[in-house]
């Protein structure tokens, strides 16, 4: 896979590679977005016509980069240089040994891009340098960036050049203005604007092949609009010379970015956001210094796909392909991270009720009470080319908005939120019963009704993803066996909360139907000859008997009978769904299986936190630990610790060192992958909170390689408390706990008495 930088701040994001440049001819959707178009597609620099050697690059802090590259071999003027002791005719140029010359590129993402552009001359000699920088636009929509055609285009106009800045703009066919502004603050001393060029139509180019497409090889879209900026530089030895500049998206409301008043304090300001977005959530440390460092990289790729709108923060999915609200990540990665700071939960359910649905419209797939599943600001959006004005083309954004509703009140205990989302429940809830189960079966099912919508409608949302085993592809309407079990902790959930304010007669209710689901459900899901639950029922209700990871999603809900439980963690734990990296979407031994694929073999690290969940709530404490391991070891072989949205489900294999191999296009980092370190450590804990009854439990079972865990600033209701667990010494596995408080109202901390009971 292509080495990349990825750099995000609230709705800006840059995408480039390793050495900071987006080149022209690139198949992988580099460049700088916001608001779902790509504002710069076109990012190159070159000094005398060499393009710098890289020799380090780093990213880890997600709105920073730092870029070290020196001059290779090659040719400089030498009128410069100063030959008093030799009589011979000085040469026209002189050969310039590789790294001689230092070129740094520092750069931060706040409202736009700014870049510092640094040299630094080793020679004992003063040097002549012609910097060259290529900027270019091409303003595409993301959906077309990811492949989706489209018949027409607006118009892309001539790059202006005036005073300090070259601007950038397309005027597109919803009639709004789009601009990218590149500012310098000393202006170069020669700008070339290009003629924009036609495109042939019958000009191919490749691409990677992104989600949802169907090609690698598409018609070229459009010609960026192109203009490079020539500065000619003397650097004298030993001393430093730098070049700013900023790249502002403009137009479309709050669009309109300034650059910072000075790069040094653009730069700080945003090291402050990061060390105040520490200092308000839960602060993690163990006696394992690796741990420490996959757990904080999660925080940080969690600070960065957050976003801060007026209903609160909202984590959105994942970059670059879904940086935007989506209903089933958020909802999953809010839930994840509860244990570090509840107001993620909060702002998600505020945002997502704001958009719940409310009429019934084939197009876009909305329907009264639904949960959006994605919404888009691009052009296409705007034109009703793509219909995520919002999009609801999901099965399980519903059930689980209510799933996590439940949970945040178990640790916020807020009457204020439970009467300021309790109509948004009762129509969920009515969505449910009436629109999700249209046949009356007891299942919650889905059917797509816009051809360029989502065909698949659950997690494993690509084409491919649900098949029989002749290769053939189920009629629909689906029943997913996981869409099921989020409808049943749905349902128990808000009964318990309904309770506690005094709705008796219908949290009984509740219950009742969550009981009669459960029971359907091991009736119909269930497959004997396999012993395990089916993937899902079609328009028939004949089983998909595929055997993949969604049944650990029903484990997790509490939905198998206790009978079953068994059965499906010894058949996760086999070689053929344990990889060593973790479980896999898909058996090695169904004919669907390629561990290369989306989600017909791969390994995501979110679905093994959810897998690892429901081990622990059945009691199969070493199971749990086990898949969680061996996510954390394969994170310990991607850069910055940060695990990728997905990566290909082969083997293990010690013998020869194997390493995880990334997805090409996963999207890195990603909101639910985050989340699930931070769950990982909540399940090991077992950690459940009780705010009504003001009181925490736990049910720890440390793995092997983990001693001690502290907890500062966890959150319970309105009372913040630190926590410190720790094994104790001795043959019998047991711990003790330490409990830091403030205050009167005190929270009740305590291990559970049947922590040794394990399956």
């Amino acid at each position: 896979m292509t080495s990349r930088l990825v750099l995000k701040e609230n709705l800006v994001f840059m995408v480039s590679a390793d050495d900071g440049d987006v080149p022209q001819s690139n198949p992988h959707g580099w460049g700088l977005y916001y608001k779902d178009t790509r504002y710069l597609s076109v990012l190159e620099i070159q000094v005398n016509g060499y393009s710098p050697d890289l020799l380090t690059s780093s990213g880890e802090f997600n709105f920073m980069a730092n870029i070290q590259s020196a001059n290779p071999f090659m040719q400089a003027p030498s009128s410069q240089i100063n030959r008093p002791d030799s009589d011979k005719a000085t040469p026209a140029t002189v050969n310039l040994l590789p790294r001689t010359i230092s070129i740094r590129r520092n750069r931060f993402i706040e409202d736009g891009m700014h870049e510092r552009l640094g040299f630094f001359n080793y020679n004992s000699f003063p040097v002549d340098l012609t910097l060259t920088m290529r900027f270019g636009s091409d303003f595409r929509d993301m959906f077309d960036v990811r492949g989706y055609r489209r018949a027409k285009r607006g118009e892309l106009r001539q790059p202006v050049w005036e005073k300090n800045r070259v601007t950038f703009s397309y005027l597109g066919l919803d009639e709004q203005e789009r601009k990218t502004e590149v500012v310098f603050d000393s202006p170069p001393d020669q700008v070339i604007a290009h003629e924009i060029v036609k495109i042939d139509s019958r000009e191919l180019v490749e691409r990677e092949l992104l989600p949802y497409s169907t090609s690698a090889v598409v018609l070229e879209a459009v010609k960026p609009a192109l203009a490079e900026a020539v500065f000619h530089i003397t650097l004298q030895p030993g001393q430093p010379f730098a070049i700013t500049y900023h790249i502002v998206p403009q137009g479309l409301g709050d669009g309109q970015a300034t650059q910072p008043t000075t790069f040094d304090m653009g730069a700080r300001r945003m090291r402050l956001a990061y060390e105040n977005w520490f200092r308000e959530g839960t602060f993690i440390t163990s006696d394992n210094e690796v741990f420490d460092k996959f757990i904080q990289r999660s925080f940080y790729d969690l600070r960065i796909l957050t976003e801060e709108l007026p209903t609160g923060l909202l984590p959105i999915a994942g970059i670059p392909w879904f940086a935007v609200p989506f209903g089933r990540d958020s909802l999953i990665t809010a839930y994840q991270t509860l244990i570090f700071d509840p107001q993620l939960a909060v702002g998600t359910l505020r945002f997502l009720a704001q958009y719940q649905g409310k009429v019934v419209n084939e197009w876009n797939e909305e329907e009264p009470g639904k949960i959006l599943h994605e919404l888009r600001g691009g052009e296409m959006t705007v034109l009703h080319e793509m219909p995520h004005v919002p999009y609801y083309g999901s099965v399980d954004s519903t059930p689980l908005f209510l799933m996590l509703f439940a949970e945040t009140m178990r640790w916020l205990n807020s009457e204020e939120l439970y009467k300021e989302f309790l109509p948004n429940l009762k129509a969920a809830l009515e969505w449910i019963d009436e629109y999700g189960d249209a046949d009356g079966d007891g299942f919650i099912e889905y059917l797509c009704h816009n051809e360029r919508g989502v065909k698949n409608q659950g997690w494993k949302d690509n084409a491919a993803s649900l098949q029989f085993r002749d290769g053939t592809f189920p009629e629909q309407p689906i029943a997913l066996c996981e869409a099921q079990a989020y409808v049943y902790a749905a349902k128990l959930g808000i009964a318990e909360v309904v309770d506690r304010y005094g709705e008796k007669e219908w949290a009984g209710q509740l219950r009742q139907e969550a009981a009669r689901l459960k029971a359907r459900f091991n009736e119909k899901f269930w497959m004997p000859q396999e012993n395990y639950f089916a993937q899902a029922l079609d328009k028939l209700k004949k089983q998909i008997p595929t055997i993949g990871s969604n049944p650990g999603h029903c484990l997790w809900c509490g939905i198998v009978d206790d009978d079953k439980a068994e059965a499906v963690v010894r058949r996760m734990m086999q070689e053929d769904m344990s990889s060593g990296w973790g479980i896999r979407t898909v058996s090695a031994n169904e004919p669907s299986y390629n561990p290369m694929s989306y989600h017909n073999g791969s390994v995501w690290p979110h679905d093994n936190s959810i897998i690892a969940a429901g081990m622990k709530r059945y009691g199969y404490n070493a199971e749990a630990n086990a898949v969680i391991s061996q996510v954390f070891a394969a994170s310990q072989r991607f850069r910055y610790y940060r695990l990728p949205e997905l990566f290909c489900g082969f083997q293990q294999d010690n013998r020869y060192y194997s390493s995880p191999s990334e997805y090409p296009v996963s999207c890195s980092p990603q909101a639910w992958t985050a989340g699930a370190a931070i769950f990982f450590l909540q399940i090991m804990l077992g950690l459940q909170a009780d705010a009504g009854e003001r009181k925490l439990t736990l049910r720890p079972r440390l793995p092997s390689w983990l001693a001690e865990l502290k907890l500062e600033g966890i959150l319970v209701g309105d009372q913040k408390l630190t926590l410190k667990l720790y094994r104790k010494p001795g043959k019998t596995e047991s711990y003790g706990l330490d409990v830091i408080q403030d205050g009167d109202n005190k929270i009740k901390c305590a291990i559970l008495d049947d922590l040794l009971i394990e399956r």
